[in-house]
């Protein structure tokens, strides 16, 4: 508990402190001196990769230093020394708690150290630190060392949710993450199984397409195995419940806001029925889920008591590791499910017929610091680690958070043979991006997104649905009007559009 109550006290610090950075000391899209130029530019001949070294180079000598995840850390660091060696810039990686990835970059940059050069945040957070000064525009440098064939290679939808904020590229896209479905291959097909569901609901025992359905095979499963499997789990505890209700509630169709008046709509029909659904959960998931997070979701995932689970990707490759995955993430059980496991899109609507469920963009997500004093050495390593070549090589890396976003890495024989269903994986993954959903990617977004977090812990405490949620609509509106209704309008109006950019991949 008291763990939970640091990182909520944590967030809500963080909250405060882009706020006072936005009202006090923000002054918009701030933009970074340059750092020297070098004497010719790079020639767009070559591979994305060969092109960045080149770049690099006239900057041997330099220290670019990456603040990430702790546990996103193992591919920056264990490629470090190939760049190095390629280019004589050295990498520094600075490991930090998630939340803290969050609080820092603001605090150095108040500071004004320069000490740090790339910010891994989520896409979310791009508004509100760019209004704040702390990151940075990169449309300029994408523009002049990239080509189309560089960014061609980069899944349409996946680039859409996150790499664009108000017409620019405002960070190098690292990590495919998507929420898709995952179940257990093993019961849904087993003939008993089988028999029993269709005889009690009248239809075939298969992924899900809507809630309901949801709820009636998890339901059945937990029956089924008498307890030894749960149906269903996800994530309830402080800090990334937001997640699993943005998830739900964006899928469905809903929107945080009118997009003309500002008024929030969360406490609206489908408000009320994302929070039913996180509840009804509960009746068949795990005993303690109300405190689960992601570490406990994917560890009941792979030691097999769990069913059914959405969440990202680097679950899918764990579940697999005794087919072919080496050094097994320490943090994790050992997992029982390997060769059991397939894939599917997320439900669509909560009852009837309806399109499959968007996924949920939730990426680590590379950004250039407005103090940095390498920008192009920087942008160099950012552009090197994006490269074909090097996504394919950190996404297949054991125990990596990074995941695939480039079509080419869809398409590698390499990652097709790393499991046996690992092509069905892949196609999952793929196809979800036709339907990708744009994160809380808004000015004031770090808070919309904490407001939620709240709303749902209380819901999970036992705060009644309606009240949880009239609370949340009654912060956001005082977000709303605290940053100006103007700015966050055209913000969320960003988000529409490139969401309506999205939509038209499906056809």
């Amino acid at each position: 508990m008291k763990k939970k109550f640091f990182q909520l006290s944590t967030v809500l610090i963080v909250v405060v402190l882009i706020s006072a950075l936005f009202l006090v000391g923000g002054k918009g899209k701030k933009e970074a001196p340059e750092g020297a130029a070098p004497e010719e530019t790079v020639m767009r001949v070559g591979s994305q990769k060969e092109r960045a070294e080149a770049l690099a180079k006239k900057y041997a000598g330099v220290t670019v230093t990456i603040l990430t995840e702790g546990i996103a850390a193992g591919p920056p660091k264990a490629f470090a020394p190939q760049f190095e060696e390629a280019t004589g810039v050295k990498i520094k990686v600075i490991e930090s708690p998630y939340v803290e990835t969050m609080s820092r970059p603001l605090v150095e940059h108040e500071a004004g150290t320069g000490a740090i050069d790339i910010y891994r945040i989520v896409p979310d957070w791009v508004p509100d630190f760019a209004a704040a000064g702390v990151i940075q525009s990169i449309d300029d440098l994408v523009k002049k060392y990239m080509t189309e064939e560089d960014l061609a290679d980069i899944e349409p939808g996946y680039m859409l949710a996150t790499m664009f904020y108000e017409g620019e590229y405002w960070g190098m896209l690292m990590d495919g993450d998507i929420f898709i479905l995952y179940y257990r291959a093993d019961i849904f097909e087993d003939p008993e199984a089988m028999k029993r569901f269709k005889a009690k609901y009248g239809y075939e025992l298969a992924p899900p397409k809507n809630w309901e359905q949801y709820n009636q095979i998890g339901q059945f499963i937990t029956d089924f195995t008498k307890g030894k499997v749960y149906g269903g789990a996800g994530n309830r505890a402080p800090g990334q419940a937001y997640y699993w209700f943005n998830q739900l509630f964006r899928g469905a169709g809903g929107r945080f806001f009118d997009p003309e008046t500002m008024k929030p709509t969360i406490n609206g029909e489908i408000g009320r029925q994302t929070m039913e659904q996180l509840v009804k959960e509960l009746e068949f998931g795990p005993p303690g889920m109300v405190n689960w997070g992601t570490a406990e979701l994917w560890s009941g995932f792979v030691d097999g008591t769990v069913a059914m689970q959405f969440s990202w990707p680097p679950s899918g490759r764990f579940a697999e590791a005794a087919s072919g995955l080496a050094n097994y993430p320490t943090w994790l059980p050992p997992t029982k499910v390997a060769g059991k496991i397939k894939y599917a899109l997320l439900p669509g609507p909560f009852k009837g017929e309806g399109p499959p469920g968007a996924g949920m963009m939730g990426n680590g997500f590379w950004t250039l610091s407005s103090d940095t004093k390498n920008r192009e050495a920087v942008f160099a390593y950012m552009m090197w680690m994006n490269s074909a070549e090097m996504a394919l090589k950190t996404s297949l890396f054991p125990n990596s958070l990074m995941d695939p976003y480039r079509i080419s890495q869809f398409a590698a024989p390499e990652y097709k043979a790393a499991w046996p269903n690992a092509h069905l994986y892949l196609e999952t993954l793929r196809e979800a991006g036709k339907y990708a959903l744009v994160p809380t990617k808004v000015l004031g977004g770090t808070e919309f997104d904490e407001i939620v977090d709240v709303a749902v812990t209380s819901v999970m405490g036992g705060m009644p649905i309606q009240a949880a949620l009239d609370e949340a609509a009654k912060k956001m509106e005082e977000v709303v009007n605290r940053l100006g209704k103007d700015r966050v309008k055209a913000s969320y109006k960003d988000l529409l559009k490139m969401q309506d950019e999205i939509r038209k991949l499906q056809y």
